[in-house]
């Protein structure tokens, strides 16, 4: 059993995709699935978010065996990224902004066990004692920041995280930084979550402007997941956030969805491997 996988994105109202600075990537055959969203105010963090969501899927930082604790693992992305900028051209202000480092909300979901997969034992099953059975599919998530995972079942939102409330939401999330320096209070704020999955199950991944709207619109009453469930292609989610934003509930940012929908399409079906932009 794999899942069907949709991603969608927009960039802010008036800025051009070569300005996108949300990132989100993929790889249906290992199952692990990560959004990420850069802070405007810092530089580069474009890269830098793409490195995280590329990196977890290769090698997420909760792989055994000998899982590499979130800190260590974000070490050769940091170092990725300086050596990327080419800090000599660079004038002096625009330096000094860059040593700074960048900023990104992260969030990674990966799910092991089911009759399909040939996975190992995750660092959560060891964590907890507790291995996965072969005919349970769970899935294991870790967030920095205010990018959400919603899953849905039966029509009715099972699970928020890390945030569950639209008032949770404000302009100073926690972020990863491609600094080390500026990660101080970030290693004793990673939010971990779990649960089962089952076939006909939704999970949505949502970078902050939509997760707001997504909670705000279940606050009210709504059942915002039947909306998005019906995106058929990038034209339908850039006018759906045209219009969200035109109505002045969903805030002008750069905005991501990656939903996966467990109904059982066979592997071949799914793209193997996906990273925007």
């Amino acid at each position: 059993m794999e899942p069907e996988v949709q991603v969608f994105y927009v960039p802010k109202f008036g800025n051009s995709e070569e300005e996108y600075e949300d990132a989100a990537a993929y790889q249906a055959p290992t199952r692990r699935f990560a959004v990420a969203d850069g802070a405007t105010e810092s530089s580069f963090a474009d890269a830098w978010a793409r490195s995280l969501v590329r990196q977890y899927t290769v090698q997420p930082p909760l792989t055994p065996p000998n899982g590499t604790p979130l800190h260590e693992w974000v070490i050769p992305l940091q170092r990725e990224w300086h050596a990327s900028i080419k800090w000599d051209k660079l004038p002096w202000f625009a330096e000094e902004k860059a040593r700074s480092g960048a900023f990104a909300a992260f969030l990674g979901l990966h799910f092991v066990g089911g009759t399909a997969a040939v996975v190992r034992p995750s660092f959560f099953g060891r964590l907890l004692r507790r291995k996965p059975s072969a005919g349970t599919l769970r899935w294991h998530a870790l967030a920095v920041g205010d990018s959400c995972l919603f899953h849905v079942r039966a029509d009715r939102l099972l699970k928020a995280f890390p945030l569950d409330s639209s008032k949770s939401f404000n302009d100073r999330p926690l972020l990863i930084s491609s600094n080390p320096a500026r990660n101080q209070s970030v290693w004793r704020a990673v939010q971990l979550a779990q649960g089962d999955c089952r076939s006909g199950d939704w999970f949505l991944l949502a970078t902050d402007a939509l997760s707001k709207w997504f909670l705000s619109q279940y606050e009210a009453g709504g059942k915002p997941w039947q909306t998005l469930r019906e995106l058929r292609s990038s034209a339908d989610f850039t006018a759906s956030v045209d219009k969200l934003r035109a109505e002045g509930s969903l805030k002008n940012d750069d905005t991501t969805l990656l939903m996966i929908n467990w109904t059982g399409v066979q592997t071949a079906e799914v793209p193997q491997k996906i990273s925007i932009p």
